[in-house]
């Protein structure tokens, strides 16, 4: 998993554009502004069930928490822990978003452009750095 993590580093990196070269999006991202809820649900089941990424950082995520050792109601609270820090990137800016729209509208909308430029070098960085660590604890238990 670790190797697999890595390579997607590397490929990610190399998709990244050059400094002051715009982004290219995804088709689906560019559709997100016109999206229905129903749409947005099945795009959001499908981006955290069926993407590559998340596939794999999800199972290094298990055969952590199963290795660590411990019984199955600490590995319970464990992966509950995991899954709430997981699903925060997502829940805390839609959350703010339904409590403040006009106040959140702005700060999103930079982060967003921000996000679309440097993504490829954003997820590099985090897959290399998942990689390592799951390449080093798989070693350690040798």
């Amino acid at each position: 998993m670790g190797a697999g993590l890595l390579f997607l580093a590397v490929r990610q990196w190399r998709s990244r554009p050059r400094p002051g070269e715009p982004a290219k999006l995804p088709h689906w991202m560019g559709a997100i502004d016109r999206m229905t809820v129903g749409r947005g649900l099945l795009l959001g089941f499908l981006l955290a069930a069926v993407n590559p990424k998340n596939l794999l950082l999800g199972a290094a995520a298990g055969v952590s928490i199963g290795a660590s050792g411990r019984g199955p109601g600490s590995s319970f609270v464990v992966t509950i822990v995991f899954l709430a820090i997981a699903a925060a990137s997502v829940a805390v800016p839609v959350l703010a978003y339904l409590i403040a729209a006009s106040l959140m509208a702005g700060p999103l909308r930079g982060l967003r452009g921000w996000l679309e430029q440097n993504n490829g070098t954003v997820m590099s960085v985090l897959l290399l750095v998942i990689g390592v660590v799951v390449i080093g604890k798989g070693l350690g238990n040798f």
